[in-house]
């Protein structure tokens, strides 16, 4: 809770008189305050990020629902049957590498990433499998919660929870945004265990992510505005973030004050009463670093316009597994999703996870079939990638900022009667791209099926140990004393892909 002095006369509060105070969470960061993280952050580190920490963010985007290999990244021209790509396959600026015909936006910046072919997770069923790969905790059952800390949330104890110059959590959580008819949800897909999978366990409540979503264009984020109100802070009406009603009204009441407080804080000398980590907290949420962080509208149109992924449609699923195509489209956040990670990274966000939900094409009651969903969400998915490597490219962040697309599982490498396929985790897609590691390959082989791998299998924990690589030097990490024992253990338990660092 971070508390602002307000003018109202009410009990004493560390000492500084008879003041009440207004009291919001800030930040959704598991009811921790502000100070305490700050003093946390400074633990960890007094002068900046300790040596051991690489200058690269990670934005980690998880295809949620189990994306299929074979309408990827892995297409399978030869293969038997129906164990290859319904939608055909296209070369890429790769010699003899070939990608699922949905993507020639990425078949043609191909020499920046790299694709695994071998990777296999472990578990068939969504909720368990969003927990293992991100916790790499293989252990954890479907409905049960989780006991190691997601990726993210190792970054952030490393690091500390705040970053130590603009104040922005280094860790965040970016879920799809849907806009939503009265009667009924779209096929957005559930994502509650990747959201579970991603929190902080036993590292404790500081280390949980900053999670909001992004507004669409022309529609609002699935939580309802409970009311207008002209004097809410127009810089922060862009976003709502993912919190209760009542946490949204207070903060939304911080800023409703805040110019008010301004002022009087800085002419009553009540500051200088304040120890240092308070009067840090107070000159972050005065500042406008974090908040100029999640405003998307500060961004060129022409940025904004390359991004866009709200013009490709997306519908309900009716109870013959086909898309309401009469209905009018909920739209499709990820250009945004995907530009947001950009602007927190730029701020001092060192680990992001988006969420695109939701690829179960079972062709069962309500759920498309392989060809109806990956016509709905592999077009947006080609485009926000493209735009989001040319644009990094372009503001000279392709060596700060590696980007990793995976799923939980992979898909049957046969279809079904109603061209369906189904949860299949002995092969997951994987893509790495750019982040100053070596690109421009395929990593790994699947058998001529595309269900099992041909080479050495990359592991749940392989990937772990590969962020661990990518974002510090583990030799130099293991002489911390101050970090648990559990995040060498992580980094350490598999195989950094040597291919990725590799010359």
């Amino acid at each position: 809770m971070l508390r602002i002095l307000t003018d109202h006369h009410g009990r004493r509060c560390d000492g500084i008189g008879r003041r009440s105070f207004l009291s919001v969470g800030t930040f959704g960061l598991g009811g921790l305050s502000l100070v305490d993280l700050l003093r946390g952050a400074a633990t960890a580190t007094v002068a900046g990020l300790p040596d051991y920490v690489h200058d690269r963010a990670v934005v980690l985007l998880f295809l949620g629902g189990g994306p299929s290999q074979l309408e990827t990244w892995d297409p399978k021209p030869d293969g038997p049957g129906t164990s290859t790509s319904l939608a055909g396959h296209l070369g890429t600026r790769l010699p003899g590498v070939r990608f699922a015909s949905y993507f020639p936006k990425m078949a043609a910046l191909a020499d920046r990433l790299s694709v695994v072919r071998s990777f296999q997770t472990n578990h068939a069923e969504h909720n368990g499998a969003h927990k293992q790969i991100l916790t790499a905790d293989l252990t954890v059952k479907d409905g049960k919660p989780i006991h190691e800390p997601g990726i993210g949330a190792m970054y952030s104890r490393v690091v500390g929870p705040l970053h130590h110059r603009t104040g922005l959590p280094t860790t965040a959580l970016v879920p799809p945004t849907t806009r939503h008819t009265a009667n009924g949800a779209g096929f957005a897909g559930a994502y509650d265990s990747v959201v579970e999978g991603c929190q902080p366990a036993w590292l404790g409540s500081a280390y949980a992510p900053f999670e909001t979503q992004v507004a669409m264009a022309e529609g609002r984020p699935r939580e309802k505005k409970k009311k207008s109100d002209d004097d809410v802070n127009p810089l922060l009406d862009n976003l709502t973030p993912r919190v209760p009603e009542l946490t949204m009204d207070a903060r939304l009441s911080l800023l409703r004050q805040l110019d008010r407080l301004d002022r009087r804080l800085d002419s009553s000398g009540l500051m200088e009463g304040f120890d240092q980590y308070t009067q840090q907290a107070v000159e972050m949420i005065r500042g406008d670093t974090v908040r100029r962080a999640l405003d998307l509208s500060l961004e060129d149109p022409r940025t904004l316009a390359a991004y866009d992924t709200e013009h490709f449609r997306n519908y309900r699923a009716n109870d013959d597994s086909k898309f309401e195509r009469n209905g009018p489209s909920i739209g499709i956040s990820l250009g945004r999703q995907l530009l947001l990670a950009r602007r927190l990274c730029e701020a001092g966000c060192g680990f992001v996870t988006l969420i695109h939900a939701n690829w179960d094409f079972h062709a069962r009651k309500g759920i498309p079939n392989m060809p109806e969903g990956m016509s709905v969400l592999a077009p947006p998915l080609d485009h926000a990638v493209s735009a989001f490597l040319q644009d990094i490219e372009q503001r000279g962040l392709s060596e700060k900022i590696l980007l990793v697309i995976t799923g939980e599982f992979g898909r049957t490498p046969g279809l079904d009667k109603n061209l369906g396929r189904h949860h299949w985790p002995r092969i997951c897609p994987l893509v790495f791209a750019d982040g100053g590691l070596n690109h421009g390959k395929v990593i790994g082989q699947s058998d001529r099926r595309g269900g099992e791998p041909s080479s050495e299998p990359i592991t749940i924990d392989d990937l772990h140990a590969t962020l661990m690589h990518a974002m510090f030097d583990v030799g130099r990490l293991r002489l911390d004393p101050s970090l648990p024992g559990q995040i060498m253990k992580r980094a350490q338990k598999g195989r950094p892909i040597a291919e990725l660092f590799g010359a």
